[in-house]
């Protein structure tokens, strides 16, 4: 579409989706319909009102777009003004929406920018949002659920990993998902997030048996190992860059009720933790079995304490305080406050542990993440501890503020992933690694320390890099969920999966909309 006008634009789609090898047949009159609807109207919200239907646009004057506003895990994105939001409830509906958005770009140069918001859960502003252009919201998504041999599950990309446990623990299935509830399944997935269960089977998006996904051009198509399998591949971890999943299809295992739960300790036990830790993360061979985070808080009032997150996913049966935990049952454990209990331990499903994660985590709030990878070592994680306490003591009193170290293993065996296909490609780390999840909130009060705070993150970040490399255990990787808006996850991978990447985006996005007229995201480099 680009240096291209409206009619050039119409007459040229059917090339442009036979461009899309294997894709289905090109519906010419929808994007007649489409058209129709632009050039009988004043705004892209407009022509998206005639295209879907009143009832499935909303405006900052309807109670829709307030709940739809209000109900992002982070209120930096809640800072921005959609003109409007659309609520698709079906992949026709997401078809109609980027067909008539693609042409309105161009009826109304600069405007019909729009972000895509599937759980809303990634944190930096803008993530799922836009200022002065239009959300498509996928809260009204369908999902297809369980197969009858319950080998894979359905679902719409806002479903929460929660409500899909809950659906595959009454069978004693699971799938890899998030570790926290009430988050959605779409960028989990194209992010290649972190599950229980990675050290058996991966990443989150190596679980995709099939995406389905409406392209720039509006063509609903599934990708999977043996239709669009290039984009398939793509879509595992190439997050927002080349259409809009509209359903994901899990492969699902055999898994029933485990032991796990939390831990909640000292700060001053610190050390006898990172020491553990430090001997876990650099085992070989790992305990695939083995799920472990431990965590550093500052909150409640102003103090430190440590709450840790211990699961062993061994079922049929459970095995209760396995042999690679015994040293860290060992140390002594305190109530957060008086009346606690000092430990959350039991047998019980990945519903529920993903549920009790997340009623640690207050809403709503504005949140900052951030990651960083180095070789297991005790020491460093004393180190990264007093940086980061010495880098934030100066925000600790801001309303509700609150600073969250998880510690997390990422042994080889979750790294190589089976030789899984996905666009992660190899991750050269050199063994075990361990990554920081950091993440900082605070009320929605204290919102003009938010750059001061990005800044006061990103000078420790950097000089905590630049420590690590000294001491010749920094590596070269980041867990893209954690990422904040200036640590692209493509940064850090190879020269010929970016190339590759852009390659597939070009294949199927010829006119590059997913990377100009949806800014959202980590956008692919330009090469």
């Amino acid at each position: 579409m680009l240096g291209l006008n409206l009619q050039q634009v119409l007459s040229n789609v059917p090339t442009i989706s036979s461009i899309v090898s294997g894709v289905g047949s090109y519906q010419h009159g929808s994007d007649s319909s489409a058209w129709a609807s632009v050039a009988a109207s004043k705004s892209c919200c407009d022509a998206l009102t005639k295209s879907l239907g009143k009832n499935s646009v909303v405006f900052p004057y309807d109670a829709a777009y307030s709940q739809s506003m209000g109900s992002y895990f982070s209120l930096k994105n809640s800072d921005l003004h959609p003109s409007c939001i659309a609520l698709p409830r079906s992949a026709e509906d997401v078809s109609k929406a980027v067909r008539t958005l693609s042409l309105g770009a161009h009826k109304w140069e600069g405007q019909c920018q729009f972000g895509v918001r599937g759980g809303g859960h990634t944190p930096f502003k803008g993530a799922a949002s836009t200022d002065n252009g239009i959300v498509l919201d996928l809260l009204h998504m369908p999902s297809a659920g369980i197969s009858p041999d319950y080998e894979t599950i359905t679902v719409s990309p806002s479903t929460t990993w929660d409500l899909v446990y809950e659906v595959l623990d009454a069978h004693n299935r699971s799938t890899l998902g998030t570790k926290v509830a009430g988050i959605g399944v779409g960028g989990a997935s194209t992010s290649c997030g972190v599950s229980y269960f990675s050290p058996r089977y991966g990443y989150i998006c190596d679980m995709v048996e099939n995406w389905e996904v409406v392209l720039a051009t509006g063509d609903i198509v599934n990708a999977n190992a043996n239709e669009n399998p290039d984009l398939w591949k793509a879509l595992r971890g190439g997050i927002n860059n080349f259409g809009i999943v509209t359903a994901v299809t899990l492969k699902t295992f055999g898994q029933g009720p485990f032991w796990g739960g939390q831990t909640f300790h000292s700060i001053d036990t610190r050390q006898e933790h990172f020491k553990n830790h430090e001997k876990l993360a650099s085992a070989h061979p790992y305990d695939p079995y083995a799920h472990y985070i431990n965590t550093l808080v500052w909150a409640n009032g102003g103090h430190w304490f440590i709450g840790n997150s211990i699961q062993y996913t061994k079922s049929d049966p459970p095995v209760a305080e396995p042999e690679v935990f015994k040293p860290f049952l060992k140390t002594e454990r305190t109530p957060i406050f008086p009346g606690l209990p000092e430990d959350t331990l039991r047998v019980d499903n990945v519903t529920s542990f993903s549920r009790e994660y997340a009623a640690n985590t207050l809403y709503p709030q504005r949140w900052q993440f951030a990651c960083i990878s180095f070789a297991p070592d005790a020491d460093f994680m004393e180190t990264f501890f007093q940086m980061a306490n010495d880098a934030m003591q100066q925000y600790v009193k801001l309303a509700g503020f609150k600073l969250i170290l998880n510690y997390q293993p990422a042994p080889t065996v979750q790294l190589e992933r089976n030789g899984a296909v996905d666009s992660l490609g190899p991750i050269q780390t050199e063994g075990n690694v361990v990554f920081v999840h950091w993440a900082v909130s605070y009320d929605e009060s204290e919102a003009q320390f938010d750059d001061a705070i990005t800044k006061s993150v990103q000078d420790l970040f950097h000089a905590a890099n630049a420590k690590a490399k000294e001491l010749g255990i920094y590596r070269h990787f980041i867990q893209p969920t954690y990422a904040d808006s200036w640590q692209s996850p493509f940064d850090y991978r190879s020269k010929s999966t970016i190339e590759e990447l852009v390659a597939t985006s070009k294949k199927y996005d010829p006119l590059q909309v997913f990377q100009k007229q949806v800014p959202g995201g980590f956008k692919l480099p330009q090469i």
